[in-house]
């Protein structure tokens, strides 16, 4: 049921057993203000479809991830490919209250990138891996890229004048950060996230480095 105050909207939902989307006997009451139910679903719904592809998830393996019945996925979500959508814009949302917008870009930003993708791993890796394989939702991962390379692209215009080897590098820059972040993910984290931005800088030298380049 839910209840209406001045401040906010609070859900009371019947939560049933993780990997259970059926009520059954109820495991008992979960009293969730409505956006944490939201926040709660999309978590449920990026290890879902990070499992099972967008194809290959229902709603129903959603909501047994989450621990829910169906219905209450329809409380807030219209529909699967709705659903999918939201994952993929809130992660957005995550990685650029982290980092910034492009624009604004430094040094710190591959570490703030990784710290973001440590907190959300299974929403991470959905949209920068799963989603440019969906035809349908490939354009929600394609302009970070674009946005991530116009802007290396800028940064690199007095360090390589030549602009298609320039263009080469600042639309590979982006590329080697996210792969090096999410294949971290896939290996556990096996390093602290300072280690890993570390090693990613000095991947980037190299690229960026003409001098590095001739020598090699």
């Amino acid at each position: 049921m839910s209840v209406t105050t001045s401040a906010t909207v609070i859900e009371m939902e019947e939560r049933v057993p993780a990997g259970q989307s059926s009520p059954g006997r109820p495991a008992g009451r979960r009293l969730l203000r409505r956006d944490e139910r939201r926040a709660q679903l999309l978590r449920a719904a990026a290890t879902a479809f990070l499992v099972g592809g967008y194809a290959g998830t229902s709603l129903d393996d959603v909501a047994a991830q989450a621990g829910v019945t169906r219905m209450i996925i329809y409380r807030h979500f219209d529909s699967k490919r709705d659903l999918y959508r939201e994952v993929l814009l809130d992660t957005r949302r995550r990685i650029e209250a982290r980092i910034g917008p492009p624009d604004q870009f430094g040094p710190q930003s591959v570490h703030d990138l990784v710290l973001a993708a440590r907190a959300d791993p299974d929403g991470f890796r959905l949209l920068y891996r799963h989603a440019r394989r969906e035809p349908d939702f490939a354009g929600y991962v394609d302009e970070l890229g674009v946005n991530a390379s116009r802007n290396a692209d800028r940064r690199l215009g007095q360090l390589i004048p030549d602009a298609p080897r320039r263009a080469w590098i600042a639309s590979l820059l982006p590329a080697v950060t996210t792969d090096a972040i999410v294949t971290w993910l896939d290996a556990g984290q096996p390093v602290e996230p300072d280690e890993l931005a570390r090693t990613i800088h000095a991947v980037m030298r190299t690229l960026t480095d003409p001098e590095a380049s001739r020598g090699q």
